[in-house]
């Protein structure tokens, strides 16, 4: 088995996130590997796509649109906390979870993938299902996953 050169890091920006790219640094440094933070931003299914927002002295934009920029805004922010010597890049994508980050490591050539793992069991399992569960039972390389620390 090889060293890992390009490590893809999946994150839901919610609490716990920074701690699974601190460890993506640690883990990629004396391997001198590049890391990929990725966030996989899916719109919300209850809201019409074509809603707008609208206020006094505001063009009206899309809800779904005004969602986004946030969520891009967000990962921007969330980035800017990262230190790190190695090489760390970043990346959106648009869809359901599992399914981008399974389209960007492949496409992208991972050769590791280390996500959070929230650990739900029995209904909200059931309810939310489990993104991680999906990327290691499909993922073309390993996956490493971390249990996500719980809020306090």
């Amino acid at each position: 088995m090889s060293t890992p050169s390009r490590i893809l890091v999946p994150v839901d920006l919610m609490e716990g996130s920074q701690a699974i790219v601190d460890y993506a640094v640690a883990l990629a440094q004396p391997f001198n590997a590049r890391l990929e933070v990725l966030h996989a931003w899916e719109p919300p299914q209850y809201v019409a796509p074509d809603l707008l927002v609208a206020a006094p002295g505001w063009n009206p934009q899309p809800l779904e649109k005004m969602a986004l920029e946030t969520a891009r805004e967000s990962l921007q922010k969330f980035m800017a906390s990262i230190h790190s010597a190695s090489a760390v890049t970043q990346r959106m994508e648009v869809g359901e979870p599992a399914s981008a980050i399974l389209r960007v490591a492949e496409s992208g050539g991972f050769d590791l993938i280390i996500m959070g793992t929230h650990g739900r069991r029995g209904l909200p399992r059931l309810l939310m299902g489990s993104v991680a569960h999906k990327v290691i039972s499909r993922a073309h390389c390993p996956v490493l996953t971390l249990r996500v620390p719980e809020a306090k």
